[in-house]
């Protein structure tokens, strides 16, 4: 089969490589409709998490049921699912504790992933998804895939981050980052009744999608965005802030940007095994924070009926649809913020 293996910084390319195939029999081997480029595989296609050369990439993926082990019993040949992007066994004391991503069975694996034991990504024809029956969530044929991927991972963790926030009705929001997942939290933020959401970002493209969704634009290269949310907010900062980038200084002025006593909610992927941490300012201000990894799977099924009914529109952020084998290009035009490419899709 055809799959996305990475060769070096930069350097994605399509290579023929063997069908998976059941190897335990919890396993399901899923032929895969629709995958994604996703953020943080730019931190391996940058070089700044560590892949070994020919690892497939992707963890955004959904697909048919091919085939599945005999001990499989939720789902069955034909069925059409997605699955979460970290993979969990559904039994250990993390899974029951419901924080899948901590699975002690895996060791925190994620599909295409450095952490924990390696598994195939799935910017691929097929893969074999473990834990099958635990992983894998049926998608009614009214969902289509545009709607339905992102459940497994960027939709989910938009929810989770706004969530977090403790979003209450007539606060104000700032949704620091306006790629993919920063899109996806902005609407999520809405479920939640804010009075005013702002948007911070640089790209213009990004912030025009933005405001569409509801949000003011707070663009960078117009000055300090501390000081223009606090302009904004008659000097006293949003209630809640969603930072959605994963890098030091946006991190730092999230923390900066917050009123006193509100809550900065993080989920941008830090790959880096220290950032510098504006600690007086977060003690002295006295505020909340919360950040971490999305534990997607608990998030799957209660999302779909809002995306069902339109509360939740995943596929605004969808820019490009490409054949698998386009995916070096799709990579570089999302690295690049090239041809207005917020989300990039693929197709086997």
């Amino acid at each position: 089969m055809k799959a996305i293996a990475f060769r070096g910084v930069g350097d994605v390319r399509v290579e023929s490589i063997p069908d998976p195939r059941i190897v335990e029999p919890t396993d399901a081997v899923v032929r895969i409709t629709t995958s994604a480029v996703c953020g943080s595989d730019l931190h391996q296609y940058h070089g700044r998490a560590v892949v070994e050369p020919g690892a497939i990439m992707g963890h955004e993926f959904m697909g048919i049921v091919e085939d599945v082990g005999r001990d499989v019993r939720a789902i069955s040949r034909g069925d059409r699912v997605v699955a979460p992007f970290s993979i969990s066994c559904g039994r250990c004391e993390w899974c029951l504790r419901r924080l899948p991503t901590q699975c002690s069975t895996t060791g925190r694996a994620v599909f295409g992933g450095r952490f924990g034991k390696q598994f195939p990504g799935g910017q691929a024809e097929r893969i074999r998804v473990p834990f099958a029956d635990h992983m894998c969530e049926r998608i009614p044929a009214d969902l289509g895939d545009e709607r339905a991927l992102f459940l497994g991972d960027i939709l989910s963790t938009g929810y989770a981050c706004a969530e977090n926030g403790g979003i209450r009705p007539g606060d104000t929001v700032a949704v620091f980052g306006c790629g993919p997942v920063g899109l996806l939290a902005l609407q999520s933020a809405h479920l939640f009744g804010p009075a005013r959401v702002f948007a911070v970002d640089r790209v213009d493209y990004r912030l025009k999608l933005a405001e569409e969704l509801g949000a003011t634009p707070v663009d960078l290269d117009r000055g300090d965005p501390i000081e223009q949310l606090r302009a904004a907010t008659a000097g006293r900062g949003p209630d809640v802030v969603l930072e959605a980038v994963g890098h030091e200084i946006p991190f730092a002025q999230a923390i900066q940007a917050v009123r006193a006593g509100g809550t900065v909610s993080s989920v941008g992927v830090y790959v880096e095994a220290s950032i510098g941490f504006p600690a007086r300012e977060a003690f002295f201000k006295d505020l909340t924070l919360k950040m971490g990894i999305c534990n997607a799977r608990n998030y799957i099924v209660p999302l779909m009926p809002l995306v069902r009914v339109g509360k939740l529109q995943p596929a605004r952020i969808i820019t490009h649809t490409l054949p698998l084998a386009d995916a070096p290009r799709g990579y570089a035009i999302f690295d690049r913020k090239e041809d207005r490419a917020i989300k990039v899709l693929l197709k086997p």
